[in-house]
């Protein structure tokens, strides 16, 4: 589970193009302790599910065998 004080959470307004509206609004969480940045474009209006979909990134990442440090062989 991560602690919220690891975290930083922001939402952005990125300029992304010419078209109708030419912004995106992107959720970017920064996990303090790892240094790991998500950036989740916000595909629904509920900005707590595009954090929670961060949120979970994060904790696949955390957990992911690549990251686990193993003794040299």
């Amino acid at each position: 589970m991560i602690e919220p004080k690891d975290v930083d959470v922001r939402v952005i307004d990125q300029r992304i193009g010419m078209g109708i509206g030419g912004l995106d609004t992107v959720v970017r969480v920064l996990h303090k302790p790892t240094g790991i940045l998500v950036e989740v474009p916000r595909v629904t209006r509920l900005m707590y599910y595009d954090t929670e979909l961060a949120f979970d990134m994060i904790e696949s990442a955390l957990t992911h065998p690549k990251l686990e440090k193993e003794p040299p062989v």
